[in-house]
């Protein structure tokens, strides 16, 4: 096992590796904080680039990418209340009241700081608990399947702030909207209207980013211009964050182990984990009523949930070369394409590379935190642009992310319906 290390450090102490990783922890960070260009579009652009690399190098851009561009979605969810990635619109309202409130650095570092935490918890997964937690994965069958979704969708209405019958009629509006399209048992188009555009149905992503985006864009547009922020310097990012850690300490940690067990469930991935996580954390908190006013308890569960997802996910994957979620789908493709066949034999034969897949989560949480950081900062001017200024350039990156997801201008179109549909609903 020694030697095995000490291979795995070799394999990624070439300066390939090292340039390749830092330059893909930029690449996450930014790509991350733009609304509409999720985590699963930074890592899938990623892969031209890997055909250049060697296989080391080349899985270590995926895994700095992912990991840091789940973590910065929650940057302009903190600062515009508009998540970046579909993992962050958990607790984005939690978050965007806390930076009304004048603690934006305190959300922000939680985010980074405990979002580092889980995917440290979830490497360590992954070293330790993957064919355990692989087999119990395998025997899932449809029943328990169901029961998960059904507790996803339970969980979404949950962390609604207002009445459950409201949040309920939301659900099965996303519902029907799901049901859009040809992918049904029967093969038929569903609610088409004749349109080719709609027979794959509604993309997740242009619908979250209209929602979110567009809607709170459209709000901007028609409301007054709030309170402005007290001007003030940026205090300490990691102020106070070991204080929570302590604090919070049972509530980290139900955050990294739900994290975990849903990453490593295939299909599920960090978005059903920090919606799960917040909703726990909310259920069983002792002030449940300041949840929804600015409370950290929920960014400290979801936060560490969301990136314990992401490594923990890649447990099927590297097993039995079945996915966890989109990211572990792109990475299982590259890892195929660079010669680490997914199966048993890659951890009997070619150890070392796995070391080397274990110690490259590692190094990619650990820089997050300094990452993350010069990230936040950088950012934190946008508190003090006007708003006139800040919203068109946010419509802009919607519209471009939407059009990056397919090419075709039909992704516009459903962020802009979707952001009327979300404008109304709010109202």
């Amino acid at each position: 096992m020694l030697k095995t290390l000490i291979d795995a450090f070799a394999l990624i102490s070439t300066w390939e590796v090292i340039i390749a990783m830092f330059a893909a922890s930029v690449y996450g960070l930014v790509i991350g904080s733009l609304p509409g260009l999720s985590a699963t579009m930074a890592t899938a652009l990623l892969v031209p680039v890997t055909f250049y690399l060697s296989p080391i190098a080349a899985i270590a851009t995926i895994v700095a990418a992912s990991s840091m561009a789940i973590f910065s979605g929650d940057i302009p969810g903190a600062l515009l209340r508009i998540p970046g990635t579909p993992a962050s619109a958990a607790y984005a309202d939690e978050a965007y009241a806390m930076t009304r409130k004048g603690e934006a650095e305190l959300a922000l570092g939680a985010g980074v700081w405990f979002s580092a935490v889980g995917g440290i918890a979830g490497t360590l997964s992954l070293m330790i608990l993957a064919p355990p937690l692989a087999e119990i994965a395998l025997s899932f069958s449809t029943f328990e399947y169901f029961w998960l979704a059904f507790l996803g969708l339970m969980c979404a209405t949950l962390v609604a702030r207002s009445s459950p019958v409201k949040a309920i009629a939301g659900m099965f509006i996303g519902l029907l909207v799901s049901c859009i399209g040809i992918e049904n048992p029967g093969g038929v188009p569903r609610f088409t209207f004749g349109m080719t555009d709609l027979f794959g149905g509604i993309e997740p992503i242009p619908a979250l980013v209209g929602v979110f985006a567009v809607a709170q864009v459209m709000r901007a547009m028609l409301t007054p211009e709030p309170p402005p922020i007290p001007k003030r310097k940026f205090g300490s990012i990691m102020a106070g964050q070991w204080r929570l850690t302590k604090k919070y300490h049972w509530q980290m940690t139900r955050g990294n182990i739900i994290g975990i067990i849903i990453g490593v469930l295939p299909g599920a991935g960090a978005d059903m984990a920090a919606w799960v996580s917040y909703a726990m954390s909310k259920r069983f908190s002792k002030e449940p009523e300041k949840f929804g006013t600015g409370h950290v308890e929920g960014l400290v569960e979801a936060g560490a949930s969301n990136n314990a997802s992401i490594a923990s996910g890649w447990v099927p994957s590297l097993l039995f070369g079945i996915p966890g979620d989109t990211i572990a789908a792109i990475a299982i493709g590259v890892l195929y394409m660079k010669g680490l066949n997914p199966g048993p034999t890659l951890f009997t034969e070619k150890a070392s590379s796995m070391y080397a897949i274990y110690l490259m989560f590692i190094i990619a949480n650990i820089i997050m935190i300094p990452f993350g950081i010069v990230m936040i900062r950088l950012a934190s001017h946008v508190l003090r642009a006007p708003r006139s200024t800040v919203m068109p350039v946010i419509m802009l990156c919607c519209a471009v992310g939407s059009f990056a997801i397919g090419n075709n201008m039909f992704g516009v179109v459903t962020v802009a319906t979707f952001g009327i549909i979300g404008y109304v609903m709010e109202e």
